[in-house]
């Protein structure tokens, strides 16, 4: 297929500006890093829910990296305004400090868990995950994906909320892994970790996140680990969650077992980070029939 010469020069501007942005990252990766590499802490938490929702037979599960926590306020306008983000029972954030962590949860009444993986060498602030949930959440902890960065080292991690859920235990995870960085291999390392993790005993599990699937080959062997676990992506279909000039990646997912999705998408218009968030309308049919 020719390239019309309109085409030809969007192709070049992408790509200049993805060169652009490699570079500034590897100039900025390269830095030290701290990392944080206790399970158990630093955690930092709070309880501002003001009890479940009504859900009417429906659970929203809402995923969003924002980047760097930078634009805490719009995203909690944001989280206010856009019908799609209104009314979520379960909140995954990536790429937060703690600060930014308990405004969003404080602002708009959700019980939160967050911890940081490390001490992110662009800002020299923390860097983390976080469940915010409108259920109690029972138990947390922090867990070391394996392997780390190979320019500064930087570990990476999955936040896991056990929440009280219509009578059930239900975990949920928040995930950030590693970039394309690490290589293929190390990556679907930290896959199967995460897939090993959700373990067979648990009827219902809820996981997303930022999985940085820049190619359909990773968001491929992404699903087919988790699928090894039963565990589907309920987010399929949402759109692109990133793009960099006129190239959109689909980075971010949600995945869940024993729970169907009735509807998903992405929130392009989200102004918030460089990523857009991600929602799913989970039924609870299968939470009343167990």
């Amino acid at each position: 297929m020719a390239f019309t010469p309109i085409a030809y020069k969007r192709l070049i501007l992408a790509l200049a500006g993805l060169v652009v942005i490699v570079v500034v990252i590897v100039v900025v990766a390269r830095r030290p890093v701290i990392n944080y590499p206790d399970s158990d802490r630093p955690l930092f938490s709070g309880q501002y829910s003001d009890g479940p929702p009504d859900t009417n037979g429906v659970i929203k599960v809402v995923t969003w990296n924002i980047a760097f926590a930078k634009e805490v306020e719009q995203a909690i306008e944001e989280f206010r305004v856009n019908e799609e983000l209104q009314g979520a029972g379960i909140i995954l954030l990536q790429e937060m400090d703690e600060a930014g962590t308990e405004a969003i949860a404080r602002e708009l009444n959700y019980d939160y868990v967050y911890y940081p993986a490390s001490i992110h060498s662009r800002h020299d602030r923390n860097f983390g995950n976080a469940v915010l949930s409108k259920w109690p959440i029972l138990d947390s902890e922090k867990i070391i994906l394996p392997h780390q960065n190979p320019t500064n080292e930087q570990i990476r991690i999955a936040v896991r909320a056990l929440l009280s859920v219509e009578g059930h235990e239900v975990p949920v995870y928040s995930v950030h892994t590693e970039t394309f960085w690490l290589g293929s291999q190390g990556r679907n390392d930290q896959f199967a970790y995460l897939a090993d993790r959700y373990g067979p005993d648990n009827e219902f599990v809820i996981a997303g996140g930022d999985f940085n699937t820049v190619t359909p080959a990773s968001r491929a062997s992404l699903d087919e680990r988790f699928r090894q676990v039963d565990m589907a992506r309920v987010s399929e279909g949402a759109g692109e969650t990133k793009s960099i000039g006129t190239v959109g990646f689909t980075l971010d997912h949600i995945y869940a077992r024993g729970l169907y999705p009735l509807d998903t998408g992405v929130v392009d218009e989200a102004e918030a980070s460089d990523h857009k968030p991600v929602w799913v309308d989970l039924s609870t049919a299968g939470l009343a029939s167990s």
